[in-house]
């Protein structure tokens, strides 16, 4: 098992939320307490995915958020002319890749690995473009087809590799085939669903692609369960997806067994200051629950019986 690329602080953001090249230079440039950076799943060919609308971003921040962006990206040459341009000073860089066959996501590992510090594979995204018909539809709720495609992964690659998981399946059985075959770590974990919004005024769903990922706050319980049950399970590294927004939603799934955090809705609707700031107030939140201690101290200790009683801010 190759470790996974040290991550300082271990926040970075997740994938399809600000995750282009040019924005991880200004999070930079504003101070951005993200110690790593997801890009875009980077698919074998240019993708165009849904028109808008896309985002159901309800007004109450604690209701669930629904897209339908079906994976689009620039083409693989695009993205290697932007990351060969990209100069991180301090973070690391992880690549989301994807692919419609176990062929397609080695080709893309291969291509995309002299950028990435690790590559992670995405092996469930619950949206699509109405009509389409594609493996990744079901490939992250099959464990020997996931296993299979982490192999092919495994073999065009020297990096670290992450196999991030669908809600929408038997995580623990796609978790174990995944790490047999070869993944260093798990991404717990990608949007649940789909789901579904109806605009009363049109009497028609919002999304232009119909239904959609379910993600923010209602997808928390979920994921942290999933992150407990796969900590449980393998005690592997486990970065940690699904409603983070404050101090306390990371406390929580470290305390579950995640090493890294990824903040996703909670960047909707700010501008990149904005989503600095919000960086910095997580991770000073987690650092005056630490007390002092380090953060590895803090991983899984929900599966630990503690010797006192815990620290609070």
């Amino acid at each position: 098992m190759i470790p996974l690329p040290e991550i300082s602080p271990p926040l970075i953001n997740a994938s399809g939320i600000l995750s282009y090249p040019e924005v991880f230079q200004a999070f930079e440039s504003a101070g951005a307490c993200l110690g790593g950076y997801v890009t875009k799943s980077v698919g074998p060919a240019e993708k165009e995915g849904n028109e808008n609308p896309v985002v159901v971003y309800p007004d109450d921040s604690s209701l669930p958020v629904l897209n339908s962006l079906a994976l689009p990206t620039q083409s693989p040459e695009d993205w290697e002319s932007d990351l060969a341009n990209l100069h991180l000073e301090r973070s690391r860089l992880i690549i989301s890749i994807y692919g419609g066959d176990p062929g397609e996501f080695a080709n893309v590992a291969e291509r995309m690995s002299p950028f990435a510090d690790a590559i992670e594979v995405n092996l469930g995204c619950p949206n699509k473009v109405p009509g389409e018909q594609t493996l990744m539809e079901s490939i992250g709720q099959k464990p020997e087809l996931s296993g299979e495609v982490l192999r092919h992964v495994r073999a065009s690659t020297d990096k670290p590799v992450i196999a991030k998981l669908s809600p929408n399946s038997e995580y623990l059985a796609v978790a174990e085939a995944c790490l047999e075959a070869g993944a260093d770590g798990l991404g717990c974990a990608n949007t649940l669903g789909p789901g579904l919004s109806i605009d009363t005024a049109t009497r028609k769903p919002i999304l232009a692609g119909t239904t959609g990922g379910i993600s923010g706050p209602a997808l928390k319980p979920v994921n942290l369960r999933i992150t407990y049950e796969c900590y449980a399970r393998f005690a592997c590294p486990i970065v940690a997806y699904g409603g983070i927004e404050t101090w306390e939603d990371a406390v929580e799934y470290t305390l579950a067994g995640a090493c890294v955090l990824g903040i996703g809705t909670a960047f909707l609707k700010k501008t990149t200051r904005e989503a600095a700031v919000l960086t910095k107030e997580i991770w000073e939140g987690v650092l005056a629950y630490l007390n002092g201690a380090p953060f590895s101290s803090l991983v899984a200790g929900a599966h630990r019986q503690p010797s006192a009683e815990p620290t609070r801010a």
